[in-house]
């Protein structure tokens, strides 16, 4: 063997064992989500102020409430996520207001943001635009706009949320009806 390759074996075999090094292998801060898709249902209740509110009832000598029931709306969607932190959404659901004898099916899409402020509390915001159609009879519709805010459990998915929501249409005057609504949700991951 000549005495270039000889040299040149020892050079390779020195640099070998001269950069040889342990890495260590650290865990990834963010998992990806296999599924980035989510369910969710809603159960709520829509509240309007008392107009009485404050004064004592003469038939039970109790206050009145502020905010009295005024209804019940139910609502189910299907989205699409990021790190559970950003999502869109399609909704469709019922929203009965007693007070004006109406029911109401809104199909709608949704932009949800909802960061963790602690390892097993989120805070969600989601704002909602698409069509309300009243299915009562009186072949009202309009389109229909949500903001909501709330907290979500993110082990359980269960979550508590206030929403302010307007249909784009009204049965007798002209303003628009709308509703301040409180609820809970449950959002399957």
């Amino acid at each position: 063997m000549q005495m270039k390759h000889k040299l040149f074996l020892l050079f390779l075999l020195a640099f070998q064992l001269g950069f040889a090094q342990d890495e260590e292998v650290k865990p990834r801060r963010y998992i990806e989500d296999p599924k980035p898709i989510y369910t969710k249902f809603e159960l709520s209740a829509p509240l309007r102020v008392n107009q009485y509110a404050g004064e004592i009832d003469p038939y039970t000598g109790e206050k009145e409430p502020w905010f009295l029931l005024d209804g019940i709306t139910a609502r189910a969607g299907i989205g699409t996520h990021l790190d559970k932190w950003i999502g869109v959404g399609m909704n469709i659901g019922i929203d009965w207001k007693a007070n004006r004898c109406l029911v109401v099916a809104p199909v709608f899409g949704t932009f949800r943001l909802s960061p963790r402020i602690s390892e097993e509390l989120r805070i969600t915001s989601e704002i909602g635009y698409g069509r309300a159609l009243s299915i009562t009879g009186d072949k009202l519709s309009g389109n229909f706009k949500k903001i909501s805010f709330g907290l979500e459990i993110e082990e359980s998915g269960i979550g508590l949320y206030i929403e302010l929501c307007q249909y784009g249409f009204s049965k007798i005057s002209p303003e628009k009806i709308g509703s301040f609504v409180i609820g809970l949700n449950y959002i399957v991951f």
